[in-house]
């Protein structure tokens, strides 16, 4: 009966143990991934970014620019076959004017929330594990022909997201989650790839597969000046300007 017992408590221990494993090897995967990719300190002197690049849907390459100004607004303009458009998201509000539309559209407050984690220019990358609540290891599996550390985060508000990160680089090549949009649970996904150092340190993928097509950024310009007037909404796009 004592032995019974002592192997019963082995097992207990040993499996509080794993989970414990776990969830250190998480956090290790997920500090790995910030260092490769640059390092908090690199990523904190990230003040501003502006990309341009395409994206192809249905058939049609779609010009778009995205500028961003570190936790205070982010402004995403396109151009499809000349017809322009935009979408602003402050602190705040958030706006948008598309084609067809024949004036600015304010957008609704939970939509505006959704995006908002935009501003944060660490936020994408995960780079600030400040907003992680709890990680957890749940296995490998394989984007892109390379097998990945696949992480369960929550963040601070109990949101819930699974990262794939390569064994090898520890680059993010993925990223899905359940986001709440007009009241329906939508799940997103993200993956990564073309990852490239910049000048100041970082490492960007410099491409975005989503659901709707492939972002292909070509031009990637950090900590350059931004008229922060473009994040107030004036009824029609400066894309290209």
């Amino acid at each position: 009966m004592k032995k019974t017992k002592l192997v019963l408590l082995a097992g207990i221990f040993s499996i509080a143990t794993i989970g414990v494993a776990k969830a250190q090897n998480a956090d290790e995967i997920i500090q790995k991934h910030i260092d490769a990719i640059g390092g908090t300190t690199a990523w904190n002197n990230i003040k501003t970014l502006k990309m341009k690049g395409s994206m192809s849907m249905m058939g049609m390459e779609i010009d778009m620019t995205q500028t961003v100004v570190n936790e205070k607004g982010m402004k995403m303009e396109i151009n499809a076959g000349g017809q322009k458009g935009y979408t602003i998201i402050t602190n705040t509000d958030g706006w948008m004017f598309m084609p067809g539309m024949d004036k600015v559209t304010k957008l609704p407050i939970d939509q505006v929330k959704l995006s908002q984690q935009k501003l944060n220019i660490k936020m994408g990358q995960l780079v600030d594990k400040s907003t992680i609540s709890k990680s957890e290891y749940i296995g490998i599996d394989t984007i892109n022909s390379a097998p990945c550390y696949k992480i369960l985060i929550t963040d601070k508000d109990g949101n819930l997201q699974t990262d794939y990160f390569d064994t090898k680089t520890y680059y993010m090549m993925r990223s899905e989650m359940k986001v709440k949009n007009n009241g329906e649970d939508l799940e997103v996904a993200i993956s990564y790839d073309d990852f490239k150092k910049q000048p100041e340190g970082i490492v960007f993928p410099m491409k975005l597969g989503t659901t709707q097509g492939d972002i292909v950024f070509k031009t990637l310009e950090i900590n350059k000046p931004v008229d922060e007037n473009i994040f107030k909404p004036n009824g029609e796009s400066d894309t290209n300007k």
